[in-house]
């Protein structure tokens, strides 16, 4: 089952300000669904987007001349 989240919660879930929130999710950055004027984030999608972003960190920190970052 999806533990749908709304803006709020989400921010509240990642301890993230909601205008950081809102852009990331606007610009396409992060999971984010919309439907008409409302946003929901899948509590699961968020999660595997926080551990990519620590796993692409951990990749860019062991070879920081990594041309996929650049």
């Amino acid at each position: 089952m999806i533990n749908w989240l709304t803006l709020d919660e989400a921010a509240e879930y990642l301890k993230m300000g909601r205008s950081t929130l809102y852009r990331l999710a606007r610009e396409g950055q992060m999971p984010g669904h919309k439907r008409g004027r409302v946003w929901r984030f899948d509590a699961a999608e968020l999660d595997a987007w926080m551990k990519e972003g620590d796993e692409k960190a951990k990749r860019k920190k062991a070879s920081p001349n990594d041309p996929e970052d650049a």
